[in-house]
Parts: C-alpha cells; sequence; structure tokens
C-alpha cells in the first residue's frame, strides 16, 4: 500500500505520492516547530476588518496603503469605490454593531481593554450552543457511553476517562517529527484495539500549557484521513468530564486487539499544486507575527486562537463571524507551518460546512526552494 507520510527526505528523492500523502510532512518538528500550546491563551486580538484588506494581496502587510485612512475608510474608497462624506458617522454606527469580536475602536490600550474585556468575560461564561451537525463533530460529554472506543491521546496524562485507551498524540509522529506511515498507524490501532468500523471519541489536551484542542483536532484529521467515518472530538477535557460526575481513573483500559484497514480519503488535505492553481481560499492560520514574517501570497490569516474559547472550538455563531470574510461555496486550504495548530482551523470550518483542506507553510516553503534551484540550474544549462 501506498506510504501514508510524505516527509521531506520523500520529496527529495521525488518519490510520487498521493495528495493527502504528500501532505503528511505536516508535522516537522512538533514540538518546537509549532507552540500550538499558544491555543489555550484565547483571542489574539485579530480583525476581520484589517484581514478584509489582505485577501488576494501579494503585497499584504509591506506597505501603507492609503496612509491616514483607517481600515474601514481604505475598504469603502478602494473595495466599494464610495466617497468618505459622512462616513464618520456610518463608520462608528458599523464597528459599534459588528459582528466581529474585540474590534479596535481606539488607540488607547487602556480604553481598549475596557471596552474589549466585557465581552471576553461575558463569552467565557456563557454556556456554548452546538447544533446536531457540531454534534456528529463534538460528542457532548451527557451523550457519551459505554458502545464508543474513547481515545486519549493527551502526553503523559495522569487522569483518564474511566474504560479509555490511551495512544498519546506523540506515538502518531516517528521520532516526534514526521507522521507515520500508513501501515505503522494501522498496526498502532489495531494494536490498541480499533477497527475503522468502531465509533471513536476522541479527548486530550496539550499537556506542557494544561489545555488546548490541537493535538486531539489533528489525530481526528489524521482518522478521517485513514477512512475513519464514525469518529468525534469529545467537546470539552477530562477535567469537564469529572466536573460532570463522570468516573475517572489513574490508569488506562487495554481492549483485545482488533484489524484496522484503512481506506485513504484525500479530500481533507492539500498539495503545492492545487495551492498555486487559485482554486481555493488560503487561510493562514497562524499567529499575527509569524503571518507578517512571510507567508502565501494571497493568504489571509486568521489566527488559530480565534476559533478557541476555554480550550473547546467556539460557538458556531461565534465561528460564522471569524469566517465572515471566507465565501463558502469556495475551497478553503488552511496551513500553519507544519500543520498541527491548524488542524484546529481546518476542524471549526468543517464544522461550519467548508470544503476545507489542511496543508503546510513548511511545504510551501520546501517547492518554493525546489523550483528555484530548477530554475537556476535550466538558466545556467
Amino acid at each position: 500500500m501506498t506510504a501514508f507520510r510524505s516527509c521531506l527526505g520523500s520529496c527529495l528523492v521525488g518519490v510520487g505520492i498521493l495528495a493527502l500523502l504528500a501532505l503528511l510532512m505536516l508535522v516537522n518538528s512538533a514540538y518546537g516547530g509549532e507552540a500550538y500550546c499558544d491555543a489555550c491563551k484565547g483571542d489574539s486580538g485579530w480583525s476581520g476588518e484589517k484581514a478584509l484588506d489582505q485577501i488576494g494581496n501579494i503585497d499584504a502587510q509591506k506597505t501603507e496603503v492609503m496612509p491616514g485612512l483607517s481600515t474601514a475608510q481604505k475598504n469603502r474608497v478602494g473595495v466599494w469605490k464610495q466617497s468618505l462624506a459622512g462616513f464618520n458617522k456610518t463608520d462608528e454606527t458599523e464597528v459599534s454593531n459588528s459582528s466581529q469580536e474585540d474590534v479596535p475602536v481606539s488607540n488607547n490600550t487602556e480604553s481598549l481593554a475596557k471596552k474589549t474585556e466585557p465581552r471576553k468575560i461575558a463569552e467565557e461564561n456563557a454556556s456554548i450552543v452546538r447544533s446536531a451537525k457540531a454534534k456528529s463533530m463534538l460528542a457532548p460529554i451527557d451523550e457519551v457511553n459505554g458502545s464508543v472506543v474513547l481515545l486519549d491521546i493527551s502526553e503523559n496524562a495522569t487522569q483518564h476517562i474511566t474504560g479509555s485507551i490511551a495512544i498519546p498524540y506523540t506515538k502518531f509522529l516517528l521520532n516526534g517529527t514526521y507522521v507515520r506511515s500508513e501501515a505503522e498507524l494501522a498496526k498502532m490501532l489495531s494494536d490498541a484495539g480499533i477497527s475503522r468500523d468502531d465509533p471513536v471519541v476522541i479527548y486530550g489536551e496539550c499537556m506542557p500549557c494544561g489545555g488546548g484542542p490541537a493535538p486531539a483536532t489533528f489525530v481526528y484529521w489524521i482518522m478521517r484521513s485513514m477512512g475513519q467515518e464514525n469518529v468525534r472530538v469529545l467537546d470539552g477535557t477530562v477535567k469537564d468530564w469529572a466536573i460532570a460526575g463522570n468516573p475517572t481513573a489513574t490508569e488506562t483500559a487495554i481492549l483485545p486487539a482488533k484489524t484496522y484497514t484503512p481506506q485513504t480519503n484525500q479530500n481533507f488535505s492539500a498539495d503545492y499544486n492545487y495551492v498555486k492553481s487559485g482554486s481555493a481560499q488560503i487561510v493562514d492560520a497562524r499567529t499575527i507575527e509569524e503571518f507578517g514574517a512571510g507567508s502565501i501570497p494571497g493568504a489571509i490569516n486568521i489566527p488559530y486562537e480565534n476559533v478557541i474559547i476555554n480550550s473547546k472550538i467556539r460557538d458556531e455563531t461565534k465561528l460564522d463571524r471569524v469566517f465572515a470574510f471566507l465565501d463558502k461555496n469556495q475551497p478553503v486550504v488552511v496551513y500553519t507551518n507544519t500543520g498541527l495548530k491548524g488542524s484546529v482551523v481546518w476542524f471549526a470550518l468543517i464544522l461550519q460546512g467548508y470544503d476545507a483542506r489542511l496543508y503546510s507553510y513548511e511545504n510551501y516553503l520546501y517547492n518554493q526552494a525546489a523550483l528555484g534551484k530548477a530554475d537556476a540550474t535550466n538558466a545556467t544549462a
């Protein structure tokens, strides 16, 4: 069977691998390459109004366009070709009614903090409403029973849901760097007592910071890519499980071995050619600082922190606001340096009904470098 992973080494020798498998170099330097635990921190201060000016703009963040005008004013003049006459009042109204959360309305940091903090606190304390579609991907704690295989992917966890099995997310990686081959993953799941037909609920946290769904959504992406249809992520943590009055244990269960037969699904992954084709919207899910240091031309920045609240995927109405500038009728490619953190945004996009694929910036840079060397060779030939 075609190898499931595609790492930098395989790219160097030019081995042809399916689009899905080419993506599986995503987790290069998973420990240091992506500080995915930043997802625990909450909002990054990202502004949808600022992001609008970045769509399709290969020079985004390089030069100041129409200096002296606010982002909303730039949009009015440059995008909608409207006069600024009488716009100040309109702008104030639109900002006050904006669906984007925590949009800066003042240059004064102290004043801004006072305006945004109450809204953040209100959201943190509010209950999250899930639709039936969301529950098909996020398993409510009160609906999980003994008929599912509970898979704890935490690293070095000391508390587990009673009856769950443990495969730390690091085990899905080879030497903590590359996603293992399809054959290796299938054997690991088989030995753990999981078949492709089993209903699976994945849970676990980014242990270094004590929370964050990135490892769980990443393992979800791997299993969906292997053809696992009946798989969900627990809508909460083991702590939430215990608070709800459910039993926990210090040890995990051991299930009889089964046979896991993968069926590769390429629809959740993008390769370099797909990204360059221009057929998809490109979302850079890294931090604002990383995006500013360099990104795929034409990408829009939606930091991964913006789909998370209290270590959970945000309410669907909030996600609609985060993704407000994306066209739901056009495919989306989301990437981070290796894809681990990007899986959270990919998961949220799928939940919202987008045709979304996961990619890595490292793969993009590798291919760009390879093309540059090829051009240089041709020029001297």
